[in-house]
C-alpha cells in the first residue's frame, strides 16, 4: 500500500495538483508539526503538507459549558448523509446525558451555499458554543466563518475543507482517495466510467481532478463521465443511459460514493457482466455481494458516515476543552476494503436493498491515542467509546 501511494502522489504531484497555500514560514511550522505526528496520520499529509498550516485555535482557551452544538449540513438527499446528520445527533444526545452538551442545533441548506451562509450567521447570532460543517464549497462560506472567528465560535468542518484560517479541517486525503480508486479501476481495465460526485462540492472537485491525473498519466479511455450525485436514483438513471449508449468494453467502473450496488445491479438487469466497481462499500453493496458473490467485484475503502460525524463531534469537543489543535487540517485515515473483507463485515440487515445501511468498520480510523496527537493538550473528552458504535441492524 504504501508503494502504490507513493506511486500515486508522484502522479498527481506531476502535473502540480499538490500546490501549497500557506506562507513559507506557517509550512515550514506545520511540516514539523506533521513529521512529530504517529506514522498512521503522518502518511495521511504525503504530498499535502505545503497546504496546511499551524491551527488558528492552538491557544484557544476553554470555553465554560455545558455547550450548544450546531451542526451545518449542505446535503442531506442521499442515505449516506441521513446517516451522517443522526450518527451527530447521537453523538450530540450522548454528550448532553454526560452533562456536557446543553443544546444541538441542525440547518440543512440544500446546496444553496449562499443559504448554508446565511444559517451559519443565524447560528453565530444564536450564540453557538461551536459550529461544525459539511461545506457546500471551499471557498463560499469563508465570510461566514469569519463572522463566527469574531465572537469566538470555533468552526469546524467534516467531509470537506474549506480555505478559511478560521477553521479546523476534519478531513481525509481524497486526493490521494480518488487517485487510488482510478489505480484500481486502471489495473482491471483501461476502459473506464467515471461516475462523479456532487457538482461543486470541495470532495468531488478533489477526487475528480487525481483520478483523470491518473487516466492520463496511465493511457486509459473514459468511456463515459457522469454525474451520480452520490445519490442511488441519480446513480442509476445514468449508467443505464452508459449501459444503453455503450455497447462495448466497460472494462471498470470509478466511483466515490456508497452507489456500488445499484451500478452492479443495473448491469444484471441490462444482462451485462459487471465490471470492477470502486467507491465506498455500504450495506446494500455487501448484500448484493451476499445475494450474487460471483457478479460483484469491489476495489474501494469504507469512508462511513458513523466515524466521519464521530471525529467531527470528538475534535470539537476537544476545541471547546481547550486542548489546542495544531494544525488547520487533521486527516484522518480511510480503511481500504476488497471483495475478500466482505465476508467479514456482512450483516443479517444487509440485503440488496438496505441502502440506508452502513457498516461500521472493526476499529476507530482515529482512536485517542492518534488524535491526541493532534492537540496540544491531547485527552478524550466526556463519554464516547467506538466499540459501542450502534450496530446497523440494531
Amino acid at each position: 500500500m504504501k508503494k502504490k501511494l507513493l506511486v500515486t502522489i508522484s502522479i498527481l504531484a506531476s502535473i502540480g495538483l499538490f500546490t501549497g497555500t500557506s506562507t513559507a514560514n506557517s509550512a515550514q511550522s506545520a511540516s514539523a508539526i506533521i513529521s512529530s505526528l504517529p506514522t498512521e496520520t503522518k502518511s495521511q499529509y504525503v504530498g499535502v503538507a505545503d497546504t496546511v498550516a499551524i491551527s488558528s485555535y492552538i491557544n484557544f482557551k476553554k470555553v465554560t459549558g455545558p455547550w450548544t452544538v450546531c451542526y451545518s449540513e449542505s446535503y442531506v438527499g442521499n442515505p449516506w448523509r441521513v446517516a451522517l446528520a443522526n450518527e451527530m445527533k447521537r453523538m450530540a444526545a450522548l454528550y448532553k446525558t454526560a452533562g456536557l452538551v446543553a443544546n444541538f442545533k441542525m440547518s440543512v441548506s440544500e446546496n444553496d451555499t449562499a443559504r448554508q451562509s446565511q444559517q451559519i450567521r443565524q447560528f453565530v447570532a444564536s450564540k453557538c458554543s461551536v459550529i461544525i460543517a459539511v461545506a457546500g464549497s471551499s471557498t463560499a462560506l469563508n465570510s461566514a466563518i469569519s463572522a463566527a472567528k469574531a465572537k469566538r465560535i470555533p468552526f469546524v468542518t467534516i467531509a470537506g475543507a474549506v480555505t478559511s484560517p478560521w477553521a479546523v479541517n476534519v478531513d481525509s486525503n481524497y486526493a490521494v482517495m480518488g487517485a487510488e480508486l482510478a489505480q484500481s479501476a486502471v489495473n482491471a481495465s483501461k476502459n473506464v466510467v467515471m461516475v462523479k460526485g456532487i457538482e461543486g462540492s470541495p470532495i468531488a472537485t478533489q477526487q475528480n481532478n487525481a483520478a483523470k491525473a491518473v487516466f492520463t498519466a496511465k493511457g486509459a479511455t473514459i468511456v463515459a463521465e457522469v454525474n451520480g450525485n452520490w445519490t442511488p436514483s441519480v446513480t442509476k438513471d445514468a449508467i443505464l443511459n452508459v449501459i444503453t449508449n455503450n455497447a462495448g468494453d466497460i472494462g471498470s467502473i470509478w466511483t466515490t460514493g456508497s452507489e456500488t450496488a445499484i451500478i452492479a445491479q443495473a448491469f444484471k438487469d441490462a444482462k451485462r457482466t459487471a465490471p470492477v466497481i470502486t467507491g465506498s462499500i455500504s450495506g446494500d453493496a455487501i448484500g448484493y455481494w451476499k445475494a450474487n458473490p460471483n457478479d460483484f467485484k469491489f476495489d474501494g475503502v469504507a469512508l462511513m458516515p458513523t466515524w466521519t460525524a464521530q471525529t467531527g463531534f470528538n475534535v470539537a469537543m476537544r476545541i471547546l476543552s481547550g486542548q489546542g489543535p495544531k494544525l488547520s487540517t487533521l486527516m484522518v485515515p480511510v480503511p481500504h476494503v476488497k471483495t475478500s473483507d466482505l465476508a467479514g463485515m456482512w450483516k443479517s440487515c444487509m440485503t440488496p436493498t438496505a441502502g440506508s445501511i452502513f457498516p461500521v468498520v472493526p476499529k476507530d480510523p482515529l482512536p485517542a491515542n492518534l488524535m491526541n496527537a493532534y492537540f496540544s493538550k491531547g485527552a478524550p473528552v466526556g463519554p464516547f467509546d467506538y466499540s459501542k458504535t450502534p450496530d446497523p441492524c440494531a
